[in-house]
C-alpha cells in the first residue's frame, strides 16, 4: 500500500544518511530545503482507488482518503463521479466521528448503489474552524449514492465537507489563534481560536477569518482593525523565505492610522504563530503598508501574565498569597476572617493593589487596599458568587438568585452603587460562578437553566470608552456537552487564552477538573475527592483545587498533593 511504501521510502532514506560523512569529495553549494509547515505532523498517504473495487470499499475508500487535505484533496476526489469532483467542496466542514463510520450496502442494482454511513460524532468542525463538541451519543448518518462510470464505482453526492477519525483529526487539525483587539482602553490582542489543516493553505485561511471578523460570540468585546469588506488581493498568502506575504484590496486603506497600525498587529501576531512564518509583510495593491510615521498601534500586546501571579487564597490567618513555600497572610488585609468562619472566596486584582473576599455567610462583597479598610461594594438580599476583578479595576459578582444579572462596581470608589450588567436576551438563568478574563473582553459563565441543568458558555462584554462593563452579548454553545456524566459543576476558572478549568460534579461520584478550550475538545483530569472550588494560572501545571476539608491540592502527575492548608484559591483576575 502507498502508506506503507512511503514509510518505508523515509526509513530508506533516514538510513541512506546514517551511512557516514565522505571524506574525499569538495563541498559545494545545493539547493536551499523548503520551509515544510507539516514538519513534526504525522501525514496520512491515502490510496486511491482500487480497480473492481465493491460499492462499499468505494466508500470506505473515500473516507480515508478525505483526511488528507493534499492538493485540495486530489486523492479523495478520486472515488467521486467525474461531475462531483468538481464541485465537491471539502473545505466547507469537518465531522469527526469517534472510530471508523459503520458501512451497510442498503441497495444495489446493475448500475447504482446506495450505502449507508453511519458513526458516533465527537465534535464538528465549521468551514470557519470553529470546534464544536457534541453532545454524547450524537450521531452521524449519511447515505451515500454510486453510480458505475467506466465499469468502476463512484460516489455521487458525497455532501460538502469531509468525515475523518478522531485519530485522524488529531494529524492534521492543529488549533491557530485568529487575532483580534479589545475594546476600550489599554488595547490587547484576544486570540479567537481557529481548527485548520495544517499545510500550503493555512495561512490564507488565516487571513481569510481576519478579514472575516471575529466569532459571533466575540465580537462584541473586540475590534478589528481591517474595514468591512477588506479582502485579499491575489486570493493567497504566500510564504517564503519565512516571510508571508499578505496583499489587501484598497479598502483597507478606509482605516485611520491607528486602526492600520491594529491591523499590522493582528495579522503578525495571527501568521507568526506558523512555524514556518517569522516575519509578515503587508501591502495594499501592491504598495507597502509599513510602520510608518502614520501609523500606531503596530505593537499592540498580547494578554499576558501579570507581575505578580501568585495564588490568592484564604490561610488560617485571613487572606494569604503563595510564595512558593508557603501561604503567608497579606499584611494589612483582615486577619480574622478566616477564624469567624463568614468569609470566603477572595480576589487579587493583577498589579496586587486590591483584593476582593465575599463576607456575611456569603451575602456581602467587600473590597480592600493593602493597609486600607474592609469595604463592603455590593450587598446581596441572598448569596453572590465568587468575586473576580477585571484589568479595567471593576470588582464582578451576581446574586445566585435565578434572573439577576451580573454586578459591577469600581474596585477604586467601591461605595459606588453596584451596576447591573445587561445580560443577552436569551438571559443566563441562576447564576453559578461569573469569571472575567483576563484581557477583560470575555466572561466565563456558569449558570443553571430552570429544568436545574448545568451550562457553561463564555460571552463578549461590551464596555464604554473608560472600561466600564455595559451588557453581554450571545453567547457560546456550550462549552461541556462532550462531558459524559456531567450531573453539576461546582466551579469554572480561566486558564491562558481560549482555555478553562471546569469543575465537575458526575453522579454518585468524585469531582472531576476537566480542561476545557472555548473551540477545541475537552481533557478529564483525574478525580479530585472533596473537591469544591479550581483555579486557574497559566497552564494545567498552575492547577490548585480546594477541598472541603481546607486543604489546597496541586497536580503531582497522575495524583492530586497536598499544597497548603486553606481554603477557596483563585489567581489574580
Amino acid at each position: 500500500m502507498r502508506r506503507r511504501a512511503a514509510l518505508a521510502l523515509a526509513f530508506a532514506v533516514v538510513l541512506a544518511g546514517c551511512g557516514g560523512v565522505p571524506r574525499s569529495s569538495d563541498v559545494v553549494s545545493g539547493q536551499r530545503i523548503e520551509d515544510d509547515p507539516r514538519i513534526g505532523l504525522l501525514q496520512v498517504i491515502p490510496d486511491g482507488p482500487v480497480q473492481d473495487a465493491a460499492a462499499v470499499d468505494v466508500v470506505r475508500g473515500f473516507l480515508l482518503a478525505a483526511s488528507s487535505s493534499e492538493q485540495d484533496h486530489a486523492v479523495a476526489r478520486q472515488f467521486l463521479g467525474a461531475g462531483t469532483a468538481q464541485t465537491w467542496r471539502p473545505d466547507a466542514g469537518t465531522t469527526i466521528v469517534t472510530t471508523s463510520p459503520d458501512l451497510e450496502l442498503l441497495r444495489q442494482d446493475a448500475d447504482t448503489a446506495v450505502v449507508a454511513v453511519t458513526a458516533p460524532v465527537d465534535a464538528l468542525v465549521d468551514a470557519d474552524g470553529h470546534y464544536t463538541e457534541q453532545p454524547p451519543a450524537s450521531t452521524y448518518t449519511r447515505s451515500l449514492n454510486l453510480v458505475r462510470e467506466e465499469g468502476q464505482w463512484r460516489v455521487t453526492d458525497p455532501g460538502d465537507g469531509v468525515v475523518i477519525t478522531a485519530l485522524d483529526a488529531s494529524r492534521t487539525l492543529r488549533p491557530f489563534p485568529v487575532y483580534f483587539a479589545t475594546s476600550g482602553p489599554a488595547t490587547q490582542l484576544v486570540g479567537d481560536v481557529r481548527w485548520f489543516g495544517y499545510d500550503s493553505s493555512t495561512a490564507t485561511r488565516i487571513v481569510r477569518a481576519l478579514l472575516a471578523g471575529p466569532s459571533a460570540w466575540l465580537a462584541p468585546g473586540v475590534d478589528s482593525g481591517a474595514p468591512v469588506g477588506t479582502e485579499l488581493r491575489v486570493g493567497t498568502v504566500p510564504v517564503a523565505a519565512g516571510t508571508a506575504t499578505v496583499d489587501l484590496t484598497d479598502t483597507a486603506l478606509d482605516a485611520d492610522p491607528t486602526q492600520r497600525g491594529v491591523l499590522l498587529a493582528q495579522l503578525r501576531a495571527s501568521l507568526t504563530g506558523l512555524p514556518a512564518v517569522g516575519d509578515v509583510q503587508v501591502s495594499v495593491d501592491g504598495a507597502e503598508l509599513t510602520r510608518g510615521s502614520e501609523t500606531t498601534g503596530t505593537d499592540v500586546p498580547r494578554t499576558g501574565a501579570p507581575s505578580d501571579s501568585r495564588l490568592v487564597a484564604l490561610g488560617p490567618q485571613g487572606i494569604s498569597r503563595w510564595d512558593r513555600s508557603q501561604l503567608r497572610a497579606v499584611a494589612g488585609t483582615g486577619p480574622g476572617l478566616e477564624a469567624d468562619g463568614a468569609a470566603s472566596h477572595p480576589a487579587v486584582a493583577a498589579d496586587g493593589s486590591v483584593f476582593a473576599v465575599l463576607t456575611d455567610a456569603g451575602k456581602v462583597a467587600r473590597t480592600q487596599r493593602t493597609g486600607g479598610q474592609l469595604e463592603p461594594a455590593v450587598t446581596g438580599q441572598g448569596s453572590l458568587v465568587p468575586p473576580s476583578i477585571d484589568r479595567f479595576g471593576w470588582l464582578w459578582t451576581a446574586p445566585t438568585t435565578a434572573g439577576q444579572p451580573p454586578l459591577v462596581v469600581p474596585t477604586g470608589t467601591p461605595q459606588t452603587p453596584a451596576a447591573p450588567v445587561e445580560p443577552p436576551a436569551d438571559g443566563l438563568g441562576a447564576l453559578v460562578s461569573v469569571r472575567v478574563s483576563r484581557d477583560g473582553a470575555r466572561l466565563l459563565v456558569v449558570g443553571r437553566d430552570a429544568a436545574g441543568a448545568v451550562h457553561v458558555r463564555v460571552h463578549g462584554i461590551v464596555r464604554d470608552a473608560g472600561g466600564k462593563p455595559l451588557r453581554l452579548g450571545v453567547g457560546t454553545p456550550d462549552l461541556v456537552p462532550g462531558v459524559a456524566g456531567v450531573a453539576d459543576v461546582a466551579d469554572a476558572a480561566w486558564l491562558v487564552d481560549d482555555e478553562l478549568v471546569v469543575l465537575t460534579r458526575p453522579p454518585g461520584g468524585d469531582p472531576v477538573p476537566v480542561l476545557v478550550r472555548v473551540s477545541g475538545p475537552s481533557t478529564r483530569l483525574p478525580a479530585v475527592p472533596g473537591a469544591v472550588t479550581i483555579a486557574g494560572g497559566w497552564s494545567e501545571r498552575d492547577l490548585v483545587v480546594g477541598t472541603a476539608d481546607g486543604r489546597l491540592l496541586t497536580r503531582s502527575g497522575a495524583s492530586w498533593i497536598v499544597l497548603a492548608d486553606g481554603r477557596d484559591p483563585s489567581y489574580p483576575g
